[in-house]
């Protein structure tokens, strides 16, 4: 998408600086609003969202719930592996593993099924959590 069709706001630019502050976290927007973690109204949040997104300035997660996470996109590489997610603390923890390049592999080869990795989310309990 052409980039210089993206507004530069005030309001955009703190959603962003949140979320640079917390690379590596994920949040939803309901929780982001509820705990006021970025002063923005509701909509205006959601817009930002959505728009940095569509940027790639942050990656967005569909929970099995149905409930969409973002987190912020440190390069194009996260596009090229698995992810794991942690059910009790919500780590996302980034998986470039040669083991799970086999699977892609063999999932593409055996089954004739190309398999986007950087949206795939295996769920369990972290070390921490465990």
């Amino acid at each position: 998408m052409d980039e210089t069709r993206f507004y530069r706001t005030r309001q955009r630019e703190l959603v962003l600086q949140f979320f640079s502050d917390h690379s590596g976290e994920c949040f939803c927007a309901k929780d982001l609003i509820a705990q006021k973690l970025i002063p923005v109204g509701a909509a205006t949040l959601y817009r930002a969202l959505a728009r940095l997104n569509d940027e790639g300035k942050l990656k967005k997660y569909i929970e099995a719930s149905g409930g969409a996470y973002y987190q912020y996109n440190e390069s194009e590489a996260c596009h090229c592996h698995f992810h794991l997610k942690c059910l009790r603390c919500g780590a996302l923890i980034h998986m470039d593993c040669a083991q799970m390049k086999e699977v892609q592999e063999h999932i593409a080869a055996d089954h004739d099924f190309v398999v986007d990795s950087g949206k795939s989310i295996l769920y369990g309990v972290c070390k921490k959590c465990r």
